[in-house]
């Protein structure tokens, strides 16, 4: 399988099940400079047991062996990841191993949230329903552990010089463009004579909240540095 697509610059897909990440995946991904190095794998729960109860067919170690596979095959890959808490059940424990395994990833992004009862559905009809309050106290400890390990992996990028499409104007100043990194990470600096969905490189001098910023590097022979 190959990617290259007439004047498509980068190719970025979301949420792949991780029963489907698999080293001809990955071996594509390495080979095709427009395959972002960025992957979306929904995690949901670090505890084997709460796993099994939402269904899911991986369990807390098969998971972090796939983690451990993709920095192998992309040293420079970005993960993300979805989490939720207060399944019913989930005990104290239980909600320390997602903790624990957002620890040993350091996920760059995370999408978080708590569990919502749905009719119909079997995890609805569960008898050890969580209370809204541990659910909230659980949500709020996993968005701040996020929130630290989002900052420091974006700090790591100070100073390296990154390739940044341009996808709009930064939203608190008509001066500024605001554009992605591979691993899909916003960046924001100042405009020269570039356009949007243009590729250009930027140096990035600081990082705030979950947002870097850089300034363009208009050397045209200036290489990527990802390290």
């Amino acid at each position: 399988a190959v990617a290259n697509i007439d004047g498509v610059k980068r190719i970025r897909y979301t949420s792949p099940h991780p029963q489907d990440m698999d080293e001809d995946l990955l071996q594509v991904m390495k080979d095709n400079e427009n395959i972002c190095n960025y992957i979306h794998l929904p995690l949901q729960a670090g505890s084997d047991r709460i796993l099994k109860r939402m269904n899911r067919t991986y369990d807390q170690k098969g998971f972090l062996d796939l983690v451990d596979k993709i920095k192998y095959y992309l040293p420079q890959c970005s993960i993300s990841t979805d989490i939720i808490v207060g399944f019913p059940g989930e005990t104290d424990a239980e909600f320390q191993e997602t903790l624990n395994v957002m620890r040993q990833v350091n996920f760059n992004h995370a999408f978080m949230f708590k569990y919502s009862s749905r009719p119909g559905t079997k995890a609805a009809e569960y008898s050890d329903q969580i209370t809204e309050k541990t659910k909230q106290l659980r949500l709020e400890e996993v968005i701040s552990l996020q929130k630290k390990t989002t900052l420091n992996m974006n700090e790591k990028l100070i100073n390296k010089t990154l390739p940044i499409l341009i996808e709009k104007v930064s939203k608190k100043s008509s001066s500024q463009w605001a554009g992605r990194t591979e691993g899909n990470a916003w960046v924001v600096f100042d405009k020269n004579n570039e356009k949007i969905k243009d590729i250009v490189d930027v140096e990035i001098v600081d990082a705030k909240g979950v947002t870097l910023f850089g300034n363009r590097v208009l050397n045209k022979d200036c290489a990527y540095e990802v390290n």
